[in-house]
């Protein structure tokens, strides 16, 4: 029996001692793989020191953004990140402090004087964030006709500009930047939509696996990071 009982303990240690598996996607300036090969960007960076403070091991993998909640959800990953709070990933996860900040801004052809939040544009206009974005729930839950969804932003925004859609609701760094790798950036007004800072999601499931106050650890640690930088 105490040989059985310690070789629950040991298996029960080396589980504790595995790396936080955390999922992000290729979304510069947040989240990205730089020159060394590193992971890296807005988002990427307090989340590495935090861990690092608190001394928690963890690997950080890229994946398209919608796989990597799926990963969370069905239990192969402990974490996402930068997301924004929605009642899905609520359900099945719990959002960290801020990691980095983040508006929706609609992105409308500079000739489109229409205002994508009224009853009229909504009513008779085509529009679409990207796949697995919470703003693609967002847009469906508000009425939006938002039928045809892209797999990256970048496509999003070359749909915006074959006018292949009337406006695209979007990060508004990540399509700032986009824009201006484009040359777009005078083709393109933006209008603020919601104020919706990112975090990281830990899956309910792996954080029973960690000490009771991780969460509170964790965000004292991001604060604590961000005011050194």
């Amino acid at each position: 029996m105490r040989i059985f009982l310690l070789c629950v303990l040991l298996f029960a240690t080396q589980l504790s001692a595995e790396p936080l598996r955390l999922m992000t996607h290729d979304l510069p300036p947040y989240s990205f793989v730089n020159e060394q090969g590193n992971a890296d960007g807005l988002a990427v960076r307090p989340v590495q020191c935090a861990l690092e403070k608190i001394g928690v091991d963890f690997s950080i993998q890229f994946v398209p953004w919608k796989r990597a909640q799926s990963m969370v959800k069905d239990g192969l990953a402990d974490g996402f990140f930068g997301a924004s709070r929605s009642a899905e990933r609520d359900a099945y996860a719990t959002l960290s402090a801020t990691i980095a900040p983040q508006e929706w801004r609609w992105f409308l052809l500079a000739d489109n004087a229409s205002d994508p939040r009224s009853e009229a544009f909504r009513a008779h206009s085509k529009v679409s964030s990207f796949i697995g974005a919470n703003m693609q729930k967002w847009l469906q839950q508000h009425g939006y006709d938002a039928e045809v969804v892209p797999a990256t932003n970048q496509q999003l925004l070359q749909m915006l500009l074959a006018k292949r859609l009337d406006a695209i609701l979007a990060n508004h760094l990540v399509m700032t930047e986009l824009l201006r790798e484009n040359n777009a950036e005078a083709d393109v007004r933006s209008v603020l939509q919601l104020d919706k800072p990112l975090g990281v999601y830990f899956s309910h499931r792996g954080l029973k696996a960690l000490p009771g106050d991780f969460i509170e650890r964790f965000n004292r640690a991001v604060e604590a990071c961000q005011l050194e930088t």
